[in-house]
């Protein structure tokens, strides 16, 4: 059972998605001519210039927000190094004298608080050891994620020297 078809016939029994497929095509006529227009700048190009994301953020802000964020993690971390060594002194001259009390007391005081002391004071400066080497270790990465922040800002800018001439 072959039927003939008509494109006519078809457009008559749906009229809504006949205007409709006219309407799109003439709402992409018009857009097309709109966007195409040659005198001055073209509206795509004004278009494409307000759509495009470079424009969003504001990188000297940024790299400004950078140099502060490191700027204050250094002072913390030297603080942080200054009140280690603090406690370290402190707990020294409690062991000192922890250790001038114990050598005018007995001799079996004398051994137990010497030991005390010593274990302490040990234990006290491995503790602001180890707190400036991670306070370092830390002042290293951020310092290097500040620097990997300030190449790829860079890196976006229009006039940028590792950037193509092509512009895309």
């Amino acid at each position: 059972m072959v039927q003939q078809f008509n494109a006519l016939a078809e457009i008559r029994k749906h009229p809504g998605i006949a205007g409709a497929v006219v309407a799109v095509l003439a709402g992409v006529g018009l857009a097309t001519l709109l966007l195409n227009q040659r005198s001055g700048s073209t509206r795509f190009e004004h278009l494409r210039d307000r759509i495009n994301p470079r424009g969003w953020v504001d990188t000297a802000a940024l790299r400004d927000q950078f140099g502060d964020l490191a700027r204050s993690v250094r002072q913390g971390l030297d603080e942080a190094g200054e009140r280690a060594g603090d406690l370290g002194e402190d707990t020294r001259d409690k062991a000192g004298r922890w250790y001038r009390d114990a050598r005018r007391s007995s001799r079996k005081s004398l051994k137990r608080h010497g030991k005390t002391a010593r274990r302490y004071a040990d234990r006290a400066g491995g503790y602001a050891r180890s707190h400036a080497r991670e306070g370092g270790a830390i002042l290293a990465i951020i310092t290097i994620a500040a620097a990997v922040g300030a190449a790829a800002l860079e890196a976006r800018r229009e006039n940028a020297p590792t950037r193509s001439k092509s512009g895309y």
